[in-house]
């Protein structure tokens, strides 16, 4: 007896693929070849306390039974159902963090869909009717290529000017034409655990870092180098097309991209990566200080308040000013003497104010 509907085949294979995938991420795979921050988000994210692996392994398991039974139009539909869910997530991802192993079983969705949908097609057409376009694949389409895009974005990481200074507890961005980056790596360079990311305001920035790169290799420390390639000489003509010179704006484009897309428009840029090792020191002195002193004596008598503390003038002398903030001279008012960092800007370069 010959069989009302057939088996299909292409569907088939590609639900037990993924169902496979979905229960191998859902265990933990031992393979880490996803390379984004949206794999460690999305790893236990759950729906109405079920994992997505598992809601996926249900669904392609379905999708399984549906095309070893041959049905193309409820396999059809379900698929639809799934790959619009899909698109949810994809659009999530877009607006978050990529999850690479997330994108795999988008592929598998839309797989299964498509296959769905041409077996359903070609049993229209026997009925005579004619195949539209999917509005689904269409949108998928566009959102997987977002997340691809975000993919590879993520992967081009930023560029420090020396070599092994990446896992840099401090990050400072600079560009060689403003005067403040040139004065904080004169201050920071060979002192502290800095790494140096140079960025182009202008395109002398880009002939100056290549200068101090050269100046680099020569053995010279990065204040040096940096001070003697103010006066570099622009190269001319086809020179300043060389595929060096190109690599070479496009990882300080790479830099200031990723200062941009922090919030910040002005250099120098720092990035702290932990508490800063100032903070804790401050904090020792701080608990090292006698309990009897000005700053930690308090009034027993509650009861009575403490009067006011007198009205200053102007016109104050800078060493009383400094006797009333803690022997800590330029503390403001309203300022609290025993920060670490003054929060006032000694200067910066950059959107607004563009560096010299």
């Amino acid at each position: 007896m010959k069989r009302s509907r057939e088996i299909l085949t292409g569907p088939l294979c590609i639900a037990l693929l993924a169902a496979a995938f979905c229960i191998w991420s859902a265990f933990g795979n031992d393979v880490n070849f996803c390379v984004t921050a949206g794999c460690s988000l999305y790893q236990d994210f759950t729906v109405g306390g079920v994992s997505l692996w598992w809601l996926g392994t249900g669904t392609f398991a379905v999708l399984a039974l549906l095309a070893l039974l041959g049905a193309a139009a409820p396999g059809c539909l379900l698929a639809g159902l799934a790959l619009l869910g899909d698109i949810c997530l994809l659009l999530l991802m877009a607006l978050t963090a990529p999850c690479v192993s997330c994108l795999v079983v988008a592929v598998f969705f839309a797989l299964t869909y498509l296959g769905f949908r041409q077996a359903e097609q070609g049993q229209a057409r026997g009925r005579g009717i004619q195949p539209r376009r999917s509005a689904l694949l269409l949108v998928w389409v566009l959102l997987f290529t977002v997340n691809v895009g975000a993919v590879a974005r993520s992967q081009t990481a930023i560029w420090p000017i020396t070599e092994g200074d990446d896992e840099a507890t401090v990050r400072m961005f600079f560009s060689p034409s403003c005067p403040s980056c040139r004065e904080g790596i004169d201050i920071l360079s060979g002192h502290v655990d800095v790494a140096f990311y140079p960025l182009a305001e202008n395109d002398s920035d880009v002939y100056r870092v290549a200068q101090m790169r050269r100046l680099l290799d020569t053995g010279m420390n990065l204040a040096e180098a940096l001070g003697q390639s103010q006066n570099v000489t622009p190269p001319r003509g086809l020179a300043a097309l060389s595929p060096d010179l190109l690599w070479l704006r496009f990882r300080m484009l790479r830099n200031k991209a990723h200062v941009f897309s922090a919030g910040a428009q002005t250099v120098p840029f720092f990035e702290y990566h932990g508490l800063p090792s100032m903070l804790v020191k401050q904090q020792a002195r701080q608990n090292r200080q006698p309990a009897g002193s000005a700053s930690n004596r308090t009034d027993s008598r509650t009861d009575i308040p403490a009067p006011p503390p007198p009205a200053q003038s102007q016109e104050t002398p800078s060493s009383a000013r400094d006797d009333q903030t803690g022997g800590q001279p330029g503390a403001q008012d309203g300022q609290d003497a025993a920060l670490p960092l003054d929060p006032q800007v000694a200067g910066q370069c950059g959107g607004a104010a563009p560096c010299p």
